[in-house]
């Protein structure tokens, strides 16, 4: 895969990341133990699909150390990425959910949030990849993603009791009732 052009490989990875993460969505309700609640959502809260994003993006990020370039900051670049992508996706789905749609869901606008939210953060991973590689960043990367799982999966387990962590559907936080 080396030989495709950076651009390309960010279109790749949108749908690559959008792929993933509509995997992610459903490990927990395949298998739900104690080591699935860890890293992937456990109900439909906004809060527990921060970790669709974090897995997506993680996994992407391996991916394409091994099979797009080596010697790019990729770690880093898809650890920012993926918080942007997280930061947008409550920013958007916040509003829309709560105040338009009233918590009834709708997968169009869901996808369109979403894909969207992939879209800029694959964009801002591009210019961040057009820098000049530095293995401390790599190690900064890799410690904001496992951050970003240890947030999410704190929240799983004692989520605040506001909006962006109430499961509409299940009436639930995290995985225990109101």
């Amino acid at each position: 895969m080396r030989f495709v052009s950076l651009k390309t490989w960010k279109i790749i990875s949108c749908i690559g990341i959008f792929l993933l993460s509509a995997l992610s969505h459903f490990i927990y309700d395949w298998f739900p133990n104690f080591f699935t609640s860890l890293f992937f959502p456990v109900n439909e809260s906004i809060w527990e699909h921060n970790k669709i994003i974090v897995d997506a993006f993680f996994i992407w990020a391996i991916f394409e150390k091994i099979f797009y370039n080596k010697r790019k900051n990729i770690f880093f670049t898809e650890s920012i990425s993926s918080l942007v992508c997280m930061i947008l996706v409550m920013s958007l789905f916040t509003p829309v959910y709560l105040y338009l749609l009233k918590t009834k869901d709708n997968l169009i606008i869901t996808f369109t949030i979403f894909f969207f939210s992939i879209l800029l953060s694959q964009i801002l991973s591009y210019y961040l990849l057009q820098k000049n590689y530095n293995p401390k960043l790599e190690k900064r990367g890799i410690f904001l993603f496992l951050f970003l799982a240890f947030i999410n999966t704190l929240f799983t387990y004692f989520p605040l009791k506001v909006a962006l962590f109430y499961d509409f559907t299940k009436n639930i936080y995290g995985l225990f009732k109101k």
